[in-house]
Parts: structure tokens; C-alpha cells; sequence
């Protein structure tokens, strides 16, 4: 199952073009906007325009290496080092309300990401220092606003600990799957993303040679890939599922989160061929959907069933190519790719989200569903040159 790149012309021609549009220079604070220094992708020109977000930037950078943006890659990384040290979060958004809550961490990835393009040691040292002091000092803090809850794993949790604004911190905002309790769940994309960012820093001090750093990094993983194994991984059911450590228990909620291991690389291969086997608890025509489609809440959250969003798509396909399942990963990339396509020819626009059931924009949640847009575009990008 083989497509080619001028299949997608016109959308990907879109999207060139959407770059211009959404770039932007916004270096001084002004009203509800903290300034910053280098130019960013924003995620469209409408509700989004002068925002760039956390984990949006990730995905964001992923299409701009693609069409060959390194500079402007590099721009947003300094973007959130430089909110980190002025601040001592990287914050959501560059907005002073949302300087309480972060975002899932992916900064080691983009880091790595654009160290690839252009091997600056020196930078990468920096940043390297930078990801060390975001890990201990947000992700790992053990008190107030606490994070590090249970053995060495962690949840979401705002500075004002509540549930749902921890919830707006793990970006499905909103969702089923915290069932409202958000900050009693060990979330098993976070742990997932922690355990990244760990063997990043251990990939990281590797290129920096510095042996101490590189093993006590490796150990780090190490044992937090034993904890996700021990609380997260459902033997029966072949799945990772969140685990609520107040009541010492696994959720049975099925969400594509689970998956996130396998990206990762914490998934041994034989756990990976049962993961696999779950592919149809969310798949349908126009790809995954987020969540099961059971036991959802009456008013519908955007990140539940039957919407399904495209960097969560990148980390489902990327984690199976990863693994080998390269049938799996092609036949759900072309999925995607031709729901976003069939929309496309028909509104002139790319969407933030998608109804993967019934091949139409996604349904709306707190906001209406955006046009544009960054991950959506960044994404198709990718995997159209992929795949093509």
C-alpha cells in the first residue's frame, strides 16, 4: 500500500503557505502575551494567533525540519529556555494567565530533534543544562505544587492543585479519561514522556561526554521504566493504562495515552504485539480515535471519541514503525492523510481536529474547532514525505 507525495499537491502546497501566515515576531509583553525573542509558529492566524504552545511546538518543529525551517525550529526551542528562566516553568502558552501549568514535556525531543540539523554542541549543552533543571525542579518536585507523588512517577498538577486545571496541564483539555480526578492519576503519557526525556538526557550527555551524567540518567530510566511495568502495564488485556494511586488501582479506560510506551521505547516487543492487538478498540476510517467510545461523559470533551487529533496519530504511527509494524503504521498514516485531504477539498482549510468515525471536522469542546492548523499541518507534512 504505496501513495505518492502529488497526491497531496494541493494540501501540501497549503501548507507551505501557511507557514507565512502563522509565523510570528512578538518580542515584548503586551496585555496578556508575554513577549519573545525569536520568531514562532503559532497554531493559526484566528483564536491561536500570537500564542505558541508547549507540547504544540514539538509536533510544530517535527513539519519545519521537514520543509527545511531549521532556524526557525531552533527559534521556538530558545523560545521556551528563554520562559524558563524567566519564570522557572515553561508555561502552556506565552500568556501571564497560564504561567501556573506546563504542558506534556517534550523539550529533550526537540532539542535532539534539532541537534540533528545542526549539530551545535555548544547549544546543545545549554539546553541539555536547561531539561536537567525542568525535570528535577518541576516534573520530579516532591512538594508544593507536587508532581512526584508515588515511588519515582508523577502526575499533572497546576499551582493550584486543582483537577481541572491539572487536567488543562496534561493537554486534553477535556476529557473522560481523568474521570474529573485528574490529579489522582499517575498519567501513563507522562511517565511515558518522562522516561524519554531521561534517555534523551543520557543520548544528550552521551554526545556531551560527561559518563557521570550519561549512567545516572541511564539509571533514572531505568527505574522508571520498572514502576510504569509494575503499576501501568495490564498483563490481560495486552494494554498501559493510567493508574489512580489514591485508590491503588489501574483505570480500565482506553485511550490512545496507552500507546505512548511504544513510542517511548519502555514497550518490550512482545508487550508491543499486544498493544497491537488493541489497534481496533480505536480505529475506524479516518483513523484512530482518541478514546474508547464507552463510559464518556454526557457533555462531550474534544479529546474523547470520535475525535482524533494528529500528534497523537505521530506518536501511534512513529511508535510502530519503530517496532516493525510498518503495515500497521502505512495503512493508519493513509487513513489520516486522506481524511485530512477529503476535508480539505472541501472547506480549503486544515482542521486541529478530526471525526474519525464520520470523515468530518471535529467536534467542538471548550472552543469551537479550529482552522489552520500547526500540528495538523507539521504532521500531514511529515508523514505525506513518509509514506509517499
Amino acid at each position: 500500500m504505496t501513495i505518492r507525495k502529488n497526491a497531496y499537491g494541493k494540501c501540501l502546497k497549503y501548507i507551505e503557505k501557511y507557514w507565512e501566515k502563522t509565523t510570528v515576531k512578538f518580542p515584548h509583553d503586551k496585555k496578556i502575551h508575554i513577549g519573545l525573542p525569536h520568531q514562532y509558529v503559532a497554531p493559526n492566524s484566528a483564536l491561536f494567533r500570537n500564542d505558541q504552545f508547549y507540547w504544540d511546538s514539538y509536533f510544530i518543529i517535527v513539519g519545519l525540519l521537514e520543509s527545511g525551517r531549521t532556524r526557525l525550529a531552533k527559534g521556538m526551542v530558545d523560545n521556551l529556555i528563554n520562559l524558563y528562566e524567566r519564570f522557572g516553568i515553561m508555561p502552556s502558552r506565552n500568556r501571564f494567565h497560564n504561567l501556573g501549568i506546563s504542558q506534556p514535556p517534550f523539550f529533550t525531543s526537540m532539542i535532539l530533534e534539532v541537534y540533528k540539523k545542526n549539530k551545535d554542541r555548544e547549544w546543545l549543552g545549554k539546553a541539555a543544562k536547561l531539561a536537567e533543571n525542568e525535570l528535577e525542579k518541576y516534573w520530579m518536585r516532591a512538594i508544593h505544587p507536587k508532581h512526584k507523588v508515588f515511588y519515582g512517577l508523577s502526575r499533572y498538577c497546576d499551582h493550584f492543585i486543582t483537577h481541572a486545571t491539572a487536567e488543562n496541564e496534561s493537554g486534553w483539555d477535556m476529557t473522560s479519561r481523568f474521570n474529573d480526578q485528574c490529579l489522582d492519576f499517575l498519567p501513563i503519557d507522562l511517565n511515558a514522556l518522562l522516561f524519554r526525556y531521561e534517555k534523551d538526557l543520557v543520548r544528550m550527555f552521551t554526545i556531551l561526554k560527561s559518563d557521570e551524567k550519561k549512567n545516572y540518567y541511564a539509571a533514572r530510566a531505568g527505574m522508571r521504566k520498572k514502576e510504569i511495568n509494575d503499576f501501568m502495564w495490564n498483563r490481560n488485556r495486552g494494554f498501559f493504562f493510567d493508574y489512580n494511586y489514591k485508590k491503588k488501582k489501574q483505570s480500565d479506560f482506553y485511550s490512545l495515552a496507552g500507546f505512548y510506551p511504544m513510542w517511548a521505547g519502555i514497550a518490550s516487543s512482545k508487550q508491543v504485539k499486544r498493544m497491537v492487538e488493541n489497534l481496533d478498540v480505536f480505529e475506524y476510517e479516518g483513523g484512530l480515535a482518541n478514546t474508547q467510545k464507552q463510559e464518556l461523559f454526557k457533555d462531550y470533551r474534544q479529546w474523547d471519541y470520535p475525535n482524533g487529533w494528529a500528534n497523537q496519530h505521530w506518536i501511534v504511527i512513529n511508535g510502530l514503525q519503530k517496532y516493525g509494524f510498518k503495515s500497521d503504521a502505512e495503512r493508519l498514516a493513509i487513513k489520516w492523510l486522506d481524511l485530512n485531504k477529503k476535508i480539505f477539498n472541501r472547506t480549503g482549510k486544515f482542521w486541529e481536529k478530526y471525526d474519525v468515525v464520520g470523515c468530518k471536522i471535529g467536534h467542538s469542546g471548550r472552543y469551537n474547532t479550529q482552522s489552520g492548523f500547526g500540528w495538523t499541518n507539521a504532521i500531514f507534512l511529515k508523514l505525506a514525505n513518509m509514506f509517499g
